[in-house]
């Protein structure tokens, strides 16, 4: 049986599979401790919606800053879609929005949202 040579076998081309469509998970948090699943499905290239109204504020605030900062890890970005729903992108998928882009890379919830007991 013949082997075939390192240079005969053919390389993957990402650049040809740009347009792969992506698969978008929405996920409702109901405690901090499910975050380390969202960032690894973020980290797995899918686009994450987060809907974080069964959380605090303090908490909902930790979420997104670990959302936030796995989102920047890859080169994504973070998009606020309603009072407490975000969505973190991979660097692959580009969202096109009316909304101004966020200062930082992090929204600050705490001027926006109403404190929502424990």
């Amino acid at each position: 049986m013949k082997t075939k040579s390192m240079s005969s076998i053919p390389r993957f081309n990402w650049s040809a599979n740009q347009n792969l469509q992506s698969e978008v998970v929405v996920k409702t948090i109901n405690a901090v401790e499910e975050t380390r699943e969202a960032l690894q499905l973020l980290q797995a290239r899918k686009v994450v919606i987060l809907v974080l109204d069964q959380l605090s504020v303090d908490k909902a605030q930790r979420v997104v800053d670990w959302m936030a900062g796995g989102a920047c890890a890859i080169d994504g970005q973070t998009f606020w879609i309603s009072e407490k729903t975000f969505i973190f992108v991979p660097n692959q998928v580009e969202i096109q929005s009316q909304r101004s882009a966020p200062t930082s890379p992090s929204p600050c919830l705490t001027n926006s949202w109403r404190e929502i007991p424990d």
